[in-house]
């Protein structure tokens, strides 16, 4: 099938990538027609900003497109240059790409794979820091993505202990680090504080935009269609880490260190499933550190029909989400 080239040809990686994209995004526009005026993404400062209510449906599908490509690039550049995946492994993108269309409406672009865009490059700086003798640059460069991120997704500000968490196991401690640290992840919080004050006098009302983000804790709804998907989806990601486990997480000890941190972020990324009430968001919080460690496990398979047979079960999972948002299941 698919598993070999997409671990091994550049080339048909990106040619393949593109058109599944392409092929994907097109098929949303017969989607059933549904009114967005009711959906209120308040909390989502920035994105709320630039994105609600203000582009017609064509013009969404064409932001959505851009964002599902362009956040592909950068998680396989990630794991490509912090040397997670080899250097021909496009696997992750190709989940990446499959994870962000089973969660993608026709009619708003998520918050959170907007948000994505800014934690990717958060992850590459500070991965980037690993055995550098002076990384406050690239501290508060991955502070500052991982702030601007909480601005057009609130529910990633739970993802601001694992800054410190990642200098913890990347580096030793160094107290210039951890203080640059919360500069970088407060300064857009800072620049909004004085913005609002000028503009409506209210600038603290985004302190209970937070609260009530993180406290509205709900049971996700799981609909039946989506439950092969997210069974399959786990049971890659328990062999991948079963793999890790029998044969470690890679040769380079910046490779293991990187998939630790991954394996983290993964953790703490959970609890954001709860703050959604619908099956197609269950898995988007954490499908960074799910695309890397699915593709990357995918790749290392020497029984290259096993692999293959996984990534079949992924796909016709996937297919029936799409069949039914296109209304050919009911």
């Amino acid at each position: 099938m698919i598993v070999s080239p997409l671990k091994s040809n550049i080339q048909f990686s990106l040619f393949f990538l593109l058109l599944l994209s392409i092929l994907i995004w097109f098929s949303t526009f017969t989607y059933t027609y549904v009114n967005t005026e009711n959906i209120n993404y308040k909390e989502h400062v920035l994105y709320n900003l630039i994105f609600d209510n203000h582009y017609t449906f064509y013009t969404n599908q064409i932001i959505t497109l851009l964002v599902v490509l362009i956040g592909a690039f950068l998680l396989n550049f990630l794991a490509i240059e912090q040397e997670i995946v080899s250097k021909t492994n496009y696997l992750p993108a190709f989940f990446y790409i499959i994870f962000s269309f089973s969660a993608t409406t026709p009619y708003l672009t998520e918050p959170l794979l907007v948000a994505n865009l800014f934690i990717m490059p958060a992850i590459y700086f500070l991965v980037n820091s690993y055995r550098q003798e002076y990384a406050l640059q690239d501290v508060f460069k991955s502070a500052l993505f991982m702030g601007l991120a909480s601005f057009f997704c609130i529910h990633y500000i739970v993802l601001f202990p694992f800054g410190y968490l990642t200098l913890f196991i990347l580096r030793p401690f160094n107290w210039r680090e951890w203080v640059i640290m919360l500069i970088g992840l407060t300064f857009p919080l800072y620049i909004y504080l004085c913005v609002a004050y000028l503009i409506t006098g209210k600038p603290f009302e985004i302190f209970g935009m937070m609260q009530e983000a993180i406290s509205s804790i709900q049971k996700p709804e799981l609909s039946t269609y989506y439950i092969g998907f997210i069974a399959v989806t786990l049971l890659i990601v328990f062999l991948a880490i079963l793999n890790y486990l029998n044969k470690g997480f890679g040769g380079k000890v910046k490779t293991q260190k990187a998939k630790y941190v991954l394996l983290w972020m993964l953790l703490i990324c959970t609890p954001i499933v709860f703050f959604e009430q619908v099956s197609d968001m269950i898995l988007l919080p954490c499908i960074i550190p799910l695309s890397i460690f699915m593709g990357d496990y995918l790749a290392e398979i020497k029984q290259i029909r096993f692999a293959n047979f996984l990534l079949l079960i992924f796909i016709l999972s996937f297919l029936v989400i799409y069949f039914h948002a296109l209304n050919f299941i009911s």
